[in-house]
């Protein structure tokens, strides 16, 4: 039996070289919470290209949809595989100060497995893969939102 990471490993790789179909894998993205004045930002990409940015604070609510072109789902699934999320461990622990909370998820619904991770801001200066990572996420949502969602926080970082 196959460890879970390893098969959604293999299961990203197969996508880029064009193996097998990417329907069934699925990526989640949330940051931020109701404590925070960024709201809850949620950004979801299934394995046909369909992408939802969805922005809540208190009472509005955004939300963008689109349809990604078959070469950008294998330029995102070689970014997943280039900052594999997965590989870290950050220690669950309280918010530190004003932090904002991440949540990244993967999953293949066809092998049904998955792999996630919560994490805090603070945690990106110990994790390089989770601060490269969440610097081309936020520049994606900062683009799908048409610069309406601008994370100043995760902006500062340079990868």
């Amino acid at each position: 039996m196959s460890d879970p990471i390893e098969i959604l490993e293999r299961r990203l790789k197969s996508t880029l070289t064009q193996q097998q179909d990417p329907r069934g894998l699925h990526f989640f993205c949330q940051v931020g919470g109701s404590y925070d004045a960024l709201g809850i930002v949620t950004l979801q990409i299934s394995g046909n290209g369909r992408a939802l940015l969805s922005w809540r604070q208190e009472d509005d609510s955004d939300l963008w949809s689109l349809q990604l072109d078959p070469s950008d789902m294998l330029k995102f699934h070689g970014l997943l595989l280039a900052n594999p999320f997965w590989s870290v461990t950050p220690a669950r622990r309280p918010r530190q100060g004003e932090e904002i909370n991440v949540h990244l998820r993967v999953s293949d619904q066809v092998a049904g497995t998955y792999n996630g991770i919560q994490f805090w801001t603070n945690d990106l200066d110990a994790y390089p893969v989770l601060r490269q990572l969440m610097t081309r996420l936020s520049r994606l949502m900062r683009t799908l939102s048409e610069d309406v969602i601008s994370f100043d926080e995760l902006e500062k970082i340079r990868a």
